[in-house]
């Protein structure tokens, strides 16, 4: 059965469009949702405590889901997830992964579950070789910034949003 958990971004929620269209893909396919949510303390990533935080969030959702093996969809922050999605297999979609955090970047490369990465040419967390050396699928926004938004006029930027929606709808069709 497939299931979604939904993993926020430090300051990005689950509203944001990009988490919102995986949950309207999620829902468009049945398939029930679990979002989460969290307050972050000051100096998380910082402090290093950043992947057990995300970790303990992600888990108590996991818990609540009627999946056993539900796809993880995480932004930014949420992609500390990437190492219990490592050490589950869970198939997994990171937008806006934090790739210049080793643990995030290796955590992907070592899942042998599906796995999809989406970021911006323009983010610093971006790295594209990085991305590449992972092995996993990826879709890169050219000049998409942290929030994959590109310059210029908004239909640029909701251009952007119905390609990355319509690569969300083929990996859920893929598991």
């Amino acid at each position: 059965m497939l299931a979604g958990i939904l993993v926020p971004g430090g300051m990005y929620t689950v509203q944001g469009p990009l988490l919102d269209l995986a949950d309207h893909a999620l829902r468009d396919r049945r398939a029930p949702v679990e979002a989460v949510s969290w307050t972050l303390p000051y100096g998380l990533v910082r402090s290093g405590q950043a992947e057990p935080f995300v970790r303990a969030h992600v888990v108590s959702a996991m818990e609540r889901s009627p999946s056993e093996r539900p796809v993880l969809i995480g932004k930014s922050l949420g992609s500390f997830a990437a190492v219990l999605a490592a050490e589950r297999q869970l198939a997994a979609i990171w937008m806006t992964p934090l790739l210049t955090e080793v643990t995030i970047s290796e955590a992907i490369a070592a899942s042998s579950a599906p796995t999809l990465l989406i970021g911006g040419t323009g983010d610093k967390f971006w790295v594209p070789e990085v991305a590449a050396a992972t092995g996993k699928p990826v879709l890169a926004v050219p000049d998409g910034d942290h929030n994959l938004r590109v310059p210029g006029r908004l239909t640029n930027y909701t251009d952007v949003l119905g390609l990355i929606g319509t690569a969300i709808e083929e990996f859920l069709d893929s598991l």
